[in-house]
C-alpha cells in the first residue's frame, strides 16, 4: 500500500529538483550571499563580516587538505583490483529493479559506517557496476536513483568510526579553546558512537533505508533514465582492453610496453617493491598513533595514514598508482574549489553574531524533552551552510554543548545532535556528492529529489530514537 504513494512522491520530488536545483557552484554563491546578508542583519558591520569570512577560509585550509587526501586515497582503494572484483561479484546479484537499488544502498550504508570517504566512493562505484551489469543483461534501471541510493552513505557516516565531531572530542588537545571549560577534558567514543541512541539509529537506518529507496524506482520505461552512454563506452573500453570495469589491468605484470625499449628508468617505474617500501612510512604513523593513543589515536591524520597505506599496497605498481591518483584528484576538484567558500561561511557563523542568533533561537524554545528534536533541526539547517562535520562542530559545538549542559543533559548528546543533523541534510546539500557525481557522470539535481525522500525517512527515524532514548530519559 505504501509503495505507490512513495514512488509518486519520489518521482514528483525528482521532477521538482531537476527544475529548481542549480549547479553546486552556483549554490555556494547563493549561500554565501545569503549568509553575508544574514550576518549584516544580525548586527555585524561590513568590515566585521568580511574579516570573519576571510578568517574562516584560512582557518580551515588544513582541514581541507586532510579531507582531500581522505577522498583521493579512498577513491584509489575503491577502484583497486581487489575492491573492484568484490564489487563486480556483488553487482551480479541483483535480478530485479528492487534488489538492484536495495543492494547499492545497503552496501553503501555499511561502507559509510567504516568511513565517509569509502562510503561516498563505494556508493558511486556500486551504482555504476550494478547499472552496467544490468545493462548487459537487459534489465532497465533508473541510474539517478541508483546513485542517490549510493549517496545515502553520507547520512549514516557520522554514526561510524570516522565521525568528525566524535573524534575531535576524544582528544583534549584537539578541542578548540572556544569550547566551554567543562568540555575540555573530552568525551570518549564509547559515549558517542557507542551510545544506545547512536547504535539503535544506525541499525534502524540500515533496516529501513534500503527498501524505501528501492520502492522509489519508476515502473514506466518512459520514466527510466539508464546508465549514460559515456559511462557504458568507458566501461566497455576497459573490459575490451583486458581491464576490470573499474580497476587496473587484470593481466598487468610490470612488463614493458610493446614495441618500446626497456630502459633502466622503465624498470624502476615498474618495481612493486617500491610500493612495499614506501607503504611502511604511513603504516608506521597509523600503527603508532593507535598504540600511543588507543581509540583516541584514531584521528583524521591517522585515518589518512591508514588509507594511504592501503591505497599503495592495493596498487603497488608505482606508475599505475600515480595514474589512479591523477584520476581521483579530478573527481574531487569541485570540493577543492568550493571548500574555501563554505569555510568562509563557517567563519561568518563564528565571527559574527549570526551563529549565536540561529542557535539561541532553538535554545530559547527548548526543554529536555524537545531539545533533541530542535537540536536536530538546528544542526541540519547549519549543515546546509557549512557542509563539513568538523567545520560545523567548530562553529556550532560551543552552543550545542552549553545548551545541553544548561538543560542538565550529558554532553555526549550535543555530539550526537551535530552528528545526526549533519548527516540528515547532507541528502539535500550536494557538496559532498561532487566526487560521486563526477564518477557517475550526473548532475546534482538528477538525484536530489530521491535523496530528499531519504532525508524525510531519516528525520522520522532520528526524531523517534532521539525522543525515546534521550528526550524522555532526561526530561
Amino acid at each position: 500500500m505504501i509503495a505507490k504513494p512513495l514512488k509518486a512522491l519520489g518521482e514528483r520530488s525528482a521532477a521538482v529538483s531537476t527544475r529548481i536545483i542549480p549547479d553546486p557552484w552556483v549554490l555556494v554563491i547563493l549561500l554565501t550571499v545569503t549568509a553575508v546578508g544574514a550576518a549584516l542583519a544580525a548586527g555585524a558591520s561590513p568590515a566585521e563580516t568580511m574579516n570573519a569570512w576571510n578568517n574562516g577560509v584560512w582557518d580551515l585550509l588544513t582541514f581541507m587538505a586532510q579531507i582531500s587526501i581522505t577522498l583521493i586515497a579512498g577513491d584509489a582503494i575503491a577502484k583497486s583490483r581487489l575492491a573492484t572484483n568484490l564489487f563486480q561479484r556483488i553487482a551480479e546479484i541483483p535480478s530485479t529493479q528492487f534488489t538492484a537499488v536495495y543492494i547499492v544502498c545497503i552496501v553503501s550504508l555499511i561502507a559509510g559506517l567504516i568511513s565517509w570517504a569509502i562510503g561516498l566512493i563505494v556508493g558511486a562505484v556500486m551504482a555504476r557496476q550494478v547499472a552496467y551489469r544490468a545493462h548487459k543483461r537487459g534489465i532497465k534501471l533508473h541510474y539517478p536513483l541508483l546513485v542517490a541510493a549510493g549517496y545515502t552513505a553520507l547520512m549514516i557516516w557520522h554514526m561510524g568510526i570516522t565521525t568528525s565531531s566524535g573524534l575531535m572530542m576524544t582528544d583534549p588537545a584537539a578541542i578548540p579553546d572556544t569550547f566551554p571549560e567543562y568540555a575540555q577534558d573530552g568525551i570518549p567514543l564509547v559515549e558517542t558512537i557507542g551510545s544506545t541512541v547512536n547504535i539503535v539509529t544506525a541499525g534502524a537506518l540500515l533496516v529501513l533505508l534500503p527498501p524505501i529507496m528501492a520502492l522509489l524506482h519508476p515502473k514506466s520505461d518512459d520514466d527510466i533514465r539508464q546508465l549514460p552512454d559515456s559511462v557504458i563506452d568507458e566501461l566497455d573500453a576497459k573490459v575490451s582492453n583486458g581491464e576490470t570495469a573499474e580497476g587496473e589491468d587484470v593481466a598487468t605484470d610490470g612488463g614493458e610496453y610493446e614495441g618500446e625499449k626497456d630502459y633502466l628508468a622503465d624498470k624502476l617505474n615498474r618495481m612493486r617493491i617500491f610500493g612495499v617500501i614506501i607503504a611502511i612510512f604511513p603504516a608506521y604513523y597509523f600503527i603508532n598513533s593507535i598504540l600511543q593513543g588507543g581509540i583516541m589515536g584514531f584521528t583524521l591524520n591517522a585515518i589518512n595514514a591508514m588509507f594511504l597505506t592501503f591505497a599503495i599496497l592495493l596498487w603497488l605498481h608505482p606508475l599505475k598508482l600515480v595514474e589512479q591518483m591523477n584520476e581521483s584528484i579530478r573527481n574531487v576538484a569541485g570540493i577543492i574549489l568550493q571548500f574555501p567558500f563554505y569555510a568562509g561561511i563557517a567563519g561568518l557563523l563564528v565571527g559574527t553574531p549570526l551563529g549565536n542568533l540561529v542557535s539561541q533561537f532553538f535554545v530559547d524554545i527548548s526543554t529536555p524533552l524537545t531539545w533533541p528534536i530542535f537540536g536536530l533541526i538546528s544542526t541540519g539547517l547549519v549543515n546546509i551552510f557549512v557542509p563539513s562535520g568538523g567545520g560545523q562542530w567548530v562553529a556550532q559545538g560551543p552552543i550545542l554543548l552549553e545548551t545541553t549542559n544548561q538543560l542538565g543533559m550529558p554532553l555526549y548528546v550535543a555530539v550526537i545532535l551535530e552528528s545526526f543533523g549533519d548527516g540528515l541534510t547532507n541528502m539535500i546539500q550536494p557538496f559532498w556528492a561532487l566526487p560521486a557525481l563526477a564518477l557517475a557522470d550526473l548532475r546534482a539535481r538528477d538525484m536530489l529529489g530521491y535523496t530528499f525522500i531519504a532525508m524525510l525517512a531519516g528525520f522520522v527515524v532520528m526524531a523517534t530514537t532521539l525522543t525515546l532514548f534521550v528526550g524522555l530519559v532526561y526530561s
